[in-house]
């Protein structure tokens, strides 16, 4: 016993070590949201818009600023004044590369008498008595109206382009610029919304809410160990290794650099319910050896014994889980399939060697001398055995039934998806998305790059041009696109431009003009206009624009459509087309996200198969311990197809975390049996021993665990809100299979061997 106690001292010297320089290095943990490392790496959408962002921009790098004027009209010359002034402070700052509002813009017109282009400021500024005059002619140019102003004329858009990719410093500077121009030029109703404004709510609120869950899942294991164990070792002893497997996780994700992203925000909470999870099957058995007469060394090394393999086999499966995420091609869902697997390891292999040292080194509490038989859990668990005894067929027929309605359910998942899914509807960043998606074009990206086929032809070739006309107009007419910016509408504008700024001349010129125009530009364009239209190698195009956040479906549909038009309407030997930018690539890796979790949890669910049949080294006991484990997952899914949450990252990744945790129970069930078995006892005698003993752990764990996802329902994302949520649902029902219907499925197959037994124990 000496010798075990200088070893004990020796390991938590070196683990305090540890502990101590990660507590060090924790203090510089980054957080990261970054909504592009979704789009799939390799993938050749996401190649293609790298290239396409090469040969024209970045289709995600502006910010739209409102100015309202509640009921009165934007046309009034103050407002305009101190609108002229606030865009002049703005396009100073060192982050903005440009910026448009319509008392900066001008229009084009020619004359008859003179070949020269001529301009006026769409808003004569020096000129009041002007207003009425400007107000008609911005409302006769269909490109302004719904994007610079709005249709009431009760809003003024400014729309500005920043640096491109700026890291999250810079969009905080740029976002706090922006508000303290706007408050110096006393702007009072506004509303601003882009990538800039988006990410710093995003990572604050991570930062928040990473400390928040950390806080609240203290919290709940100091309650849940006060009541279990009604003493201050019971509190300090599993609390230090809760705290210190994630202190060890976070730390080493900062030694190494790896930010918390959005999907990992729940790390800590994870962590914290599944060391938990070790903490208490090893401790309880400890206890319960305790009670029975053991020494403290006896004690220790029983339930490392007894329980150690099965917190070993609980570890790798739920490691296995989470590590099949990486199935899914989205680097976000890479890092938390990995770093929550690390972390469930590291839990474990201070299970092994910190807790033993303790339990060695302290002198456990009093209250481990209660007799065992005064324990309130054993008449409770002994009713129920007793109860699935006598039902044990109702049971099983109950079970089938609900899992034929729920297997209805579970087919009526949908997989839409939104850019704003996470934010709740109370949210103030989403309130002001929506009102850009309601009062003028959207704020969802909408980029099509359309190329010619073969070598002699050009995108300037007027059959091109025009073909580019006839889907320009598709986007607008049939596809719901409020206008393009393209060089469909440049030429519009240049043929307007030529008959003297008429809007009845806003149209498609013909071949001679067309020809006419472009040769202009390219002599004149000193602006850089054309390129954005057009690459300089006159092969691809490009029309832009932004469209509400309608849902993946909504787009899916309006793409076949025009999949549709294009195939029928324009000849595609010469043409060819595809849909990109950040929403298109957002909703094609949404699309392939439940082939690749499914693939996913069929490899986990086959892994932790192949692990209980090395164990059993029965294909039966295989069946019988599996099944269990699935059935949660089905009515989590009925759960998704009644209650119509959509299937997203978030809510898709739930299956895996639910199964890799909840099969955990039915090891620790199983290997408990196979211990009772192997000591000779019948197999009904084995069952009652296992169901009695197990049962109040898997009880407690599940009660833990639930409690400790449940926190997450605080958050302010969705997503983070449905992990939480139904992660609880799913360990519930996995709980109820693994005391009603893992026993019946034990009787069935193997009570008729022990026919005698199992009579005895029904009455």
């Amino acid at each position: 016993m000496v010798r075990y106690k200088k070893i004990s001292r020796v390991v938590l010297i070196c683990l305090s070590a540890i502990s101590a320089f990660l507590l060090f290095k924790v203090w510089d943990i980054r957080f990261d949201y970054d909504f592009e490392a979704f789009f799939a790496e390799g993938d050749e959408a996401t190649e293609f818009l790298a290239e396409h962002r090469q040969r024209f921009e970045t289709d995600n790098d502006f910010v739209f600023i409102s100015l309202e004027r509640g009921d009165q009209s934007v046309f009034d010359h103050d407002f305009l004044l101190k609108t002229d002034a606030l865009i002049k402070t703005i396009a100073a700052d060192s982050l903005v590369e440009s910026v448009q509002c319509l008392t900066n813009m001008e229009d084009f017109f020619k004359t008859p008498f003179s070949p020269k282009v001529y301009s006026q400021p769409y808003i004569h500024l020096d000129d009041p008595t002007k207003l009425a005059e400007d107000s008609a002619r911005i409302f006769d140019r269909p490109e302004l109206v719904g994007f610079f102003i709005r249709e009431d004329a009760k809003a003024l858009m400014i729309t500005l382009k920043h640096r491109p990719y700026m890291t999250k410093d810079n969009c905080d500077v740029l976002k706090a610029n922006l508000t303290q121009y706007l408050e110096d030029h006393n702007v009072e109703d506004y509303k601003y919304a882009g990538r800039a404004i988006g990410i710093g709510f995003y990572i604050d609120t991570m930062q928040y809410e990473t400390v928040l869950f950390i806080g609240l899942s203290f919290v709940l294991v100091m309650v849940f160990l006060i009541f279990m164990f009604r003493s201050v070792w019971g509190l300090v002893v599993p609390l230090a290794i809760v705290a210190t497997s994630m202190l060890w996780i976070v730390g080493f994700m900062a030694v190494i650099g790896q930010p918390i992203n959005l999907v990992l925000t729940v790390l800590p909470s994870i962590i914290f319910v599944v060391a938990m999870s070790d903490v208490i099957h090893l401790v309880t058995k400890y206890f319960d050896e305790l009670r029975l007469g053991k020494s403290q060394f006896e004690a220790v090394k029983v339930a490392y014994k007894e329980i150690g393999f099965a917190t070993l086999l609980t570890s790798v499966t739920t490691a296995i889980g989470f590590l099949t995420l990486l199935t899914v091609n989205m680097e976000p869902v890479h890092d938390f399939g990995i770093f929550i697997a690390l972390g469930v390891m590291m839990a474990f292999f201070l299970a092994y060697t910190m807790l033993p040292a303790m339990l060695i080194l302290t002198k456990p509490p009093k209250i481990v001398q209660t007799g065992f038989t005064r324990n309130t859990w054993y008449p409770i668990l002994h009713r129920s055995f007793a109860w699935v005894l006598k039902y044990y067929k109702q049971v099983g027929v109950g079970a089938i039934v609900f899992v034929a309605i729920a297997i209805y359910g579970a087919l009526q998942v949908e997989s839409n998806y939104y850019l704003l899914e996470d934010l709740k509807d109370t949210s103030e960043l989403r309130k002001d998305y929506e009102y850009f998606d309601k009062e003028f074009m959207g704020l969802r990206p909408f980029e099509l790059s359309v190329n010619v086929k073969e070598d002699e032809h050009s995108i300037y070739d007027y059959e091109v041009l025009n073909a580019l006309n006839k889907i320009d107009s598709f986007l607008v007419a049939d596809y719901g696109l409020k206008q393009t910016a393209s060089i469909v509408q440049v030429l519009k504008i240049s043929n307007r431009t030529e008959h003297g700024g008429n809007t009845d001349f806003y149209r498609f010129p013909n071949k001679k003009d067309a020809k006419k125009f472009v040769e202009r530009l390219e002599k004149f364009d000193r602006s850089g206009l054309l390129q954005l239209y057009v690459d300089t190698t006159e092969t691809y195009a490009r029309f832009s624009s932004t469209i509400g956040d309608i849902g993946r479906y909504a787009i899916v549909e309006k793409n076949e459509r025009f999949d549709t038009f294009f195939n029928t309407e324009l000849d595609t030997s010469i043409l060819a087309y595809q849909f990109t930018g950040t929403g298109h690539l957002l909703d094609r890796n949404m699309n392939s996200l439940s082939l690749n979790l499914t693939k996913g949890l069929i490899l986990a669910v086959l892994i932790v198969a192949l692990l209980m049949g090395l164990l059993y080294r029965s294909f039966k006991m295989v069946v019988i311990a599996i099944i269990p484990n699935i059935l949660p997952l089905v009515l989590l899914a009925a759960i998704l197809g009644y209650v119509g949450i959509q299937l997203k990252v978030s809510t898709a990744i739930i299956f895996t975390i639910s199964f890799g945790i909840a099969v955990d129970d039915t090891i620790h069930f199983m290997s408990k049996l196979k211990l009772e078995l192997n000591r000779g006892k019948s197999f009904m005698y084995a069952l009652k021993r296992t169901y009695l003993s197990t049962g109040r752990a898997i009880i407690l764990t599940t009660l833990i665990l639930c409690s400790g996802f449940l926190l997450l329902m605080f958050s302010d994302f969705l997503g983070t809100f449905y992990v939480g949520l139904l992660i609880s649902f799913t360990l519930i029902f996995a709980l109820l299979a693994d005391l009603l219907f893992l026993p019946v499925l034990l009787m069935i197959f193997y009570a008729k061997k022990d026919k005698k037994v199992t009579k005895k124990l029904q009455e």
